[in-house]
C-alpha cells in the first residue's frame, strides 16, 4: 500500500502566500537515481536520466522537478517538488512492479481512478490535485503540499491525545467523510497516518485517496484493501460502505485517546476506551463502542449521526482573552446621586413635576429631573412583617451553617477511615490540571492585515470553500511573519477588506482569486 504524503519535520518558511508557496531552490534530485543536480538541469549529471517531469506526454503546462524524497513504500513514493514557477507541490509516484499483465492493469486502473476522482473533488480538507501524467513509464500525480505532521507521529510523541483536542480533529474528519459519502464515495482507509495536521493552522487534511472508490452498495466481492487494525471485518471480504469509514474512524479515535495501538493487538479487539483511560468521558467511550461494533448495521446510521455524538465537546471553541483597544470611563448612574440626596433632609421638598408630552416626537415623554421623594413612615403592621422576615432569615442562615459543618465532618471521617477508596473515586490533582501548565495565561491581541492574498480554486468552488482557503492563507502569512505561536482569534474570524475576492485569472482550468483579509490575532 502506498505510504502517506508527509512533510516530516518541515516547519513553515517565510512564503509568498499563494495556493502553492514559492521557495528558493538550491538543488533538485534525479527521479531515477535520486542524486542531486543543479536547479535548472535537464538531465542528471550522474546517470543521464531526464530530470524534468511531465514533458514526455504532458497533460498540462506545468513542468516539475523533485527537491527531496518524503517517503517511499511498497507501491510508490512521495516527493516534494516544484514547477517552473517554483511553486511547491507534493508529487506522488506509483511504482509499477507488477509482472502479471492482469495485475498491472488493475493497479494502473486504481491509480488512474484515484487521480480522476481527486481532480473532481473540491473540499478545503482534501488536498487539491493539479496534474496527472505518465513520464517515461512512471505514473505521477501532483497535489497540494501539506506542511505538517500526521496524527500517527503526534500519537507516537505524546502517547495519548487530550479528549477535547481529539474530538476537534474528529469533527473535521467527519466533515470530509460527510462530503465523500454525500458524493457516493467511501474512503476505506481512515487511520492516523492518513490524517495530516497542518503546522500553520492546526487544521486537518485527509490525504492518500489511493483506495477510495465509487460506492456501489450492490457490489459483492471486491479487492481486499485496508489497514489491519483499523479496517472493519467486512472490508476483509471486499465490502465497504459508509459504516466501514465509521468503524475506521472509531478505531483511529480509540488509538488516539487511549494510546492502545490496534495493529499491535488481536484483530477487532477494542476494550471500552474509558477502561483504558479513565479521563475519557462516558459519552465518548460509549460512542466509540457503538462505532466499533462488529456488525455494520449495529453502528451509527451515518457519519453525521456519529459526528453529533462526538460534537458536544468538540464544538466548544477555546475562548481567547481579548485586550480592549481603549478604556473609557463610564458615567456614574443618576440613581447613586438620588440615594445621596435621600440621606440629606429636605425641609421643603418640591412637588413632583408633571410629565409633558414631547412636541417633536408625539407619543414620547420627557422624564423630569431625578429628585428625592419623601419616604413614608412604615406602619406597625409593616414593621412587624419586617421583623419576622429578619428572624426567619437568621434562622435559615444558622441551619445552613450547621448542615455545611455536618457535611464537612462526614467527609473528613470517610477520608480518615477509607483513604484508598476516596482516592479511587476522586481524580488526582494532575488529572484536573491543564495539559500545559506553562501555557501563557494572557495574550496580546491586535489586528493583522494580509494584503493581496492569492489562492487558486476549482471553477465550481463555492463561497465557503474559497473563504476557507483564504483563511488558511491568512493564517500561514500571520504565523510566518509573527511566529508559529500566533493564534487566530476565534471570536472574531478574519474578514475580507474592500469587498469580496476578485477573480484575477485562470490557470490550467483553475480560477485564481485575490483578496485582502483582516482579523484579530493573539500573540503570547
Amino acid at each position: 500500500m502506498m505510504q502517506s504524503m508527509h512533510s516530516v519535520g518541515v516547519m513553515p518558511q517565510p512564503l509568498k502566500i499563494n495556493m502553492n508557496a514559492t521557495v528558493e531552490v538550491e538543488q533538485i534530485l534525479c527521479p531515477k537515481c535520486h542524486k542531486p543536480n543543479v536547479p535548472r538541469a535537464h538531465f542528471c549529471q550522474h546517470c543521464g536520466h531526464d530530470v524534468v517531469l511531465n514533458n514526455d506526454a504532458p497533460s498540462d503546462k506545468r513542468r516539475y522537478r523533485i527537491m527531496r524524497v518524503i517517503k517511499q513504500g511498497g507501491q510508490g513514493a512521495v516527493y516534494e517538488g516544484i514547477d517552473q514557477h517554483n511553486h511547491v507541490y507534493a508529487i506522488k509516484e506509483m511504482l509499477d512492479l507488477a509482472t502479471d499483465p492482469r495485475e498491472r492493469s488493475e493497479v494502473l486502473q486504481r491509480f488512474n481512478a484515484e487521480a480522476e476522482l481527486l481532480q473532481k473533488l473540491s473540499h478545503p480538507r482534501i488536498p487539491r490535485v493539479y496534474s496527472h501524467f505518465t513520464d517515461e513509464g512512471k505514473h505521477y500525480l501532483t497535489m497540494d503540499f501539506v506542511r505538517g505532521e500526521d496524527l500517527d507521529q503526534i500519537i507516537e510523541r505524546h502517547t495519548t491525545i487530550p479528549e477535547r483536542q481529539a474530538l476537534e480533529w474528529a469533527d473535521q474528519i467527519c466533515d470530509v467523510l460527510e462530503y465523500l459519502h454525500g458524493n457516493g464515495l467511501v474512503y476505506r482507509d481512515v487511520k492516523p497516518s492518513n490524517i495530516m495536521i497542518k503546522h500553520s493552522s492546526g487544521n486537518v487534511k485527509l490525504i492518500d485517496f489511493g483506495i477510495a472508490k465509487v460506492l456501489n452498495p450492490a457490489e459483492r466481492g471486491g479487492t481486499q484493501i485496508g489497514t489491519p487494525g483499523y479496517a472493519p471485518p467486512e472490508q476483509y471480504q471486499g465490502l465497504a460502505t459508509p459504516a466501514s469509514d465509521i468503524y475506521a474512524l472509531g478505531a483511529t479515535l480509540h488509538h488516539a485517546l487511549t494510546g492502545r495501538d490496534p495493529t499491535e493487538n488481536p484483530p477487532f479487539s477494542f476494550p471500552p476506551a474509558r477502561n483504558v483511560n479513565i479521563n475519557i468521558s462516558r459519552r465518548t467511550s460509549d460512542s466509540l463502542e457503538k462505532a466499533l461494533h462488529m456488525q455494520p448495521e449495529q453502528r451509527f446510521g451515518s457519519i453525521a449521526e456519529f459526528r453529533a455524538m462526538l460534537r458536544p465537546l468538540a464544538s466548544q471553541p477555546t475562548q481567547v482573552r481579548v485586550a480592549p483597544a481603549q478604556t473609557a470611563a463610564l458615567p456614574q448612574p443618576q440613581v447613586a446621586a438620588a440615594s445621596a440626596t435621600v440621606s440629606q433632609p429636605a425641609p421643603n421638598p418640591a412637588p413632583p413635576h408633571p410629565v409633558k408630552p414631547s412636541a417633536s416626537k408625539p407619543g414620547t415623554t420627557t422624564q423630569p429631573p431625578l429628585t428625592a421623594a419623601p419616604q413614608p413612615r412604615p406602619t406597625p403592621t409593616a414593621r412587624s412583617a419586617r421583623t419576622k422576615q429578619r428572624r426567619r432569615g437568621g434562622w435559615l442562615a444558622w441551619v445552613s451553617v450547621l448542615v455545611l459543618l455536618a457535611v464537612i465532618g462526614a467527609g473528613a471521617f470517610v477520608y480518615i477511615q477509607y483513604p484508598e477508596a476516596v482516592r479511587q473515586i476522586i481524580p488526582s490533582i494532575e488529572q484536573v490540571l491543564p495539559d500545559n501548565p506553562t501555557a501563557p495565561t494572557s495574550l496580546h491581541t491586535q489586528t493583522f492585515t494580509a494584503e493581496n492574498l492569492e489562492i487558486v480554486a476549482a471553477p465550481d468552488a463555492d463561497a465557503n470553500t474559497i473563504r476557507s482557503q483564504f483563511i488558511d492563507a491568512y493564517t500561514e502569512q500571520a504565523q510566518s511573519q509573527l511566529g508559529t505561536d500566533v493564534i487566530i482569534n476565534p471570536n472574531f474570524p478574519p474578514t475580507y477588506v474592500g469587498g469580496e475576492p476578485q477573480r484575477i485569472g485562470e490557470e490550467n482550468g483553475l480560477i485564481r482569486y485575490q483578496a485582502t483579509v483582516q482579523g484579530y490575532i493573539s500573540v503570547p
